[in-house]
């Protein structure tokens, strides 16, 4: 009950922390059939509710021991469906519990469940995909043997790609690849434990790497995301929707970035970096730096005035102290989106049963106009970037 009411409201509220969700290959995944999703890992705990809101089926969660310690925490943890996972770090003695974690996982799977893994183990917020642990494909393959090989049990890769990791409304553009079916590695798997658990490794990594923006190496990071950020030009789309259907921004995004590998070169780099220094110094975001404003935004500007301004008076506390809070406490850039989706969240939910209760006592007659706050909200922030648009607008005569 907790899971479906979680799911419910935190999907909604993404359409308040993310300015738009782009899905790749959601057919690729059964909706009644054992799954293990295995995913990169770039933003701690909102990667796994970015995967949850997309599925409708329930998703168990593989995730750190040291956050289910006290019994409340294991108890609210288990209600939202998280399992934990233990690690060297946790003591070599907690590590015989994971026994326990993989017999939950097999039973989950034998039951038709599906359960995510985070195969790069922590979190690193980059656009790049680590060597994989073998936890997947221990728990895929004693899964698989604890039901006799007779299930199809898939493997199905997740690529999460983050515009900017810790970027309050970032875009975000997730990949579901074609399903790895665990039995077509059983007899090497069975000749050869080691040699079956590196080759379906192997596969997996493939898997996931191609619904991945990624950048092969560190040294080309800044210049790659410059030209992603141009090519994000090319691509406009309406104000109000959020969450598209393999619309092929993913694919864009990839190729843009292949031909920017293809043709990397010091000449290259330096018409980038001069583009993005004369883009900073007019405090220009590098994907409006040459984008045209899609038509209707003036009209919006004007329409929405009322209904932008009475969101920003209604939600100026919660949402202040959310970005407060998250300034304050996190410093590890793997926490911060997280944090900020969470408290963000939570305070204004917090907020909402305030006024709820003041007017209650009150003003009763007022409580008919709370659901429109969330609606306000997200009108508030729409507005914000519809300016953003137009004062582009007028900036980019000084880019020539």
């Amino acid at each position: 009950m907790l899971y479906k009411v979680l799911h419910l409201l935190i999907g909604a509220w993404m359409r308040i922390h993310l300015k738009r969700l782009f899905i790749r290959g959601l057919d690729n995944v059964p909706k009644n059939e054992p799954i293990i999703l295995t995913c990169n890992h770039g933003n701690a705990f909102l990667d796994a509710v970015l995967v949850a809101i997309t599925l409708k089926r329930p998703v168990h969660f593989l995730t750190r021991a040291d956050v289910f310690k006290k019994p409340w925490q294991r108890y609210i943890l288990g209600k939202i469906k998280m399992i934990p996972v233990y690690r060297i770090r946790d003591g070599l003695d907690s590590l015989e519990q994971n026994n326990e974690t993989f017999s939950r996982c097999s039973k989950i799977l034998k039951d038709g469940g599906a359960i995510l893994i985070f195969s790069e183990g922590n979190a690193h917020p980059e656009k790049r995909l680590r060597p994989l642990k073998k936890g997947s494909a221990r728990i895929a393959f004693q899964s698989a043997e604890a039901m006799g090989w007779t299930s199809d049990l898939k493997i199905i890769p997740v690529g999460i790609n983050y515009i900017e990791h810790t970027r309050f409304r970032t875009e975000v553009m997730l990949g579901f690849g074609p399903s790895i079916t665990v039995s077509d590695f059983r007899s090497e798997y069975e000749s050869d434990q080691a040699r079956g658990l590196r080759a379906i490794n192997h596969q997996i990594f493939q898997g996931i790497q191609q619904e991945m923006i990624h950048i092969p190496e560190r040294a080309q990071d800044d210049f790659a995301n410059i030209a992603l950020a141009i090519g994000r030009a090319e691509k406009q789309y309406p104000l109000f929707r959020f969450r598209y259907l393999d619309e092929g921004r993913l694919d864009h995004e990839q190729q843009v970035l292949a031909n920017f590998i293809e043709r990397d070169s010091p000449d290259l780099r330096d018409k980038l970096h001069r583009f993005a220094k004369k883009s900073g110094e007019l405090h220009l975001p590098l994907s409006l730096a040459h984008a045209q404003v899609p038509q209707g935004r003036t009209a919006f500007l004007i329409l929405c005035f009322i209904p932008a301004f009475l969101g920003l008076i209604i939600h100026a506390l919660p949402m202040s102290l959310a970005f407060w809070f998250t300034g304050k406490k996190v410093r590890d850039a793997q926490f911060i989106n997280s944090v900020l989706m969470g408290t963000g969240f939570f305070f204004t939910a917090f907020w909402y049963l305030f006024i709820i209760i003041s007017k209650a006592i009150y003003a009763p007659y007022l409580l008919f106009f709370i659901p429109f706050f969330p609606i306000l909200l997200r009108i508030t922030l729409l507005y914000s970037e519809a300016l953003s648009q137009q004062r582009a607008r007028a900036l980019r005569k000084k880019m020539k």
